[in-house]
């Protein structure tokens, strides 16, 4: 009897998704953001991991970070011991953590100028440089944090007076998108605090940049509304006016539109930072070290494009990106 013929193999076989080794890969020898969003979520979910690991294995890095960490336990420290209520070893522990909760999210005005170094010494570390902090005046700084702090909180506020409507669903809705607005805003925070100048830039370099950034997703999406009778002009006026108060950050929102899959996974393993105890001290520093990595990668991946459709028009490149650097070990 003749041997049956070999088995042949799909044409086209489908590889097995392996998140575990898209994370293993994102942390061990990081590289370029993958193409699927699958993966790019993992990929966006290991980005503070691999901020932990840079941090703990680099003593620049965390000479760095020591020092804002420091001041902030400090001052949670001090907010636990003034409330006489606390005055149990259980009571300060949980009053510090209150007060950490509520500083962490927040920009941090009067630590500005530390995380801003720390945002260049992670660039160059991972090579993207050499680069420069981008340390803002005080009162510009104040300005931001006041925006933003509005804008966080009166941002969804159309909605939520719709949502106040919807019998048995509104109230449960109303928590989920507060929730994803609160994370939404994290995010962009950490990436607004990675931000470095390059050679030869400065920080108005930057606010044409923001000039010439799309205006963000919430307020087109208000602007839709214009058409409407009395409530459209309402929430045009009111998305016009988010617009203004939104600027600064408009480069980093259109990041987060502009690659959603990522975003998502790097929103929720920083909200796993916030909640972890110990490692919520030095939730900033992970966040954004991790931040620096997301951001290198995403520039130096757009830098050929800008440099060809600069060609293409005739025209000069805004700002002049660091070619993609090699793979980087931590800690190596």
């Amino acid at each position: 009897m003749s041997e049956p013929p070999p088995v042949k193999p799909p044409v086209n076989p489908s590889a097995r998704w392996a998140p575990h080794k898209v994370a293993a890969q994102s942390v061990a020898a990081p590289t370029a953001p993958p193409d699927a969003h699958a993966d790019r979520a993992v990929y966006g979910l290991m980005q503070p991991v691999l901020g932990a690991r840079m941090l703990f294995r680099d003593g620049d890095l965390m000479r760095a970070s020591l020092v804002p960490a420091g001041l902030l336990a400090a001052f949670c420290i001090c907010a636990a011991l003034l409330d006489p209520v606390s005055w149990s070893v259980w009571g300060i522990v949980r009053r510090f953590y209150q007060v950490f909760a509520v500083l962490a999210p927040l920009p941090s005005v009067l630590l500005a100028r530390h995380y801003a170094k720390l945002a260049s010494v992670a660039r160059n570390k991972f090579g993207f440089g050499p680069v420069e902090p981008c340390i803002e005046g005080f009162w510009r700084a104040i300005s931001r944090a006041f925006k933003q702090f509005v804008l966080v909180a009166i941002g969804l506020l159309p909605l939520t007076i719709a949502l106040h409507f919807v019998p048995f669903l509104g109230p449960l809705v109303i928590h989920v998108a507060v929730a994803v607005w609160a994370l939404h805003w994290i995010v962009v925070d950490a990436f607004d605090s990675a931000r470095v100048l390059l050679p030869g830039q400065k920080v108005a370099d930057l606010d044409v940049l923001a000039e010439q950034a799309p205006k963000p997703w919430f307020v087109r999406f208000l602007l839709q509304a214009r058409p409407w009778p009395v409530v459209g002009r309402v929430l045009a006026r009111f998305g016009g006016w988010c617009d203004r108060m939104a600027k600064p950050w408009r480069e980093e929102i259109a990041l987060v539109e502009e690659h959603p899959s990522l975003m998502a996974g790097f929103a929720l393993s920083t909200a796993a930072l916030v909640a972890t105890p110990v490692l919520n001290l030095l939730f900033r520093p992970i966040v954004l070290i991790g931040a620096s990595h997301v951001l290198g990668r995403l520039e130096a991946h757009a830098a050929p494009e800008l440099a060809a459709a600069a060609a293409a028009t005739g025209t000069t490149a805004t700002t002049a990106t660091p070619p993609p650097p090699p793979t980087v070990t931590p800690g190596a």
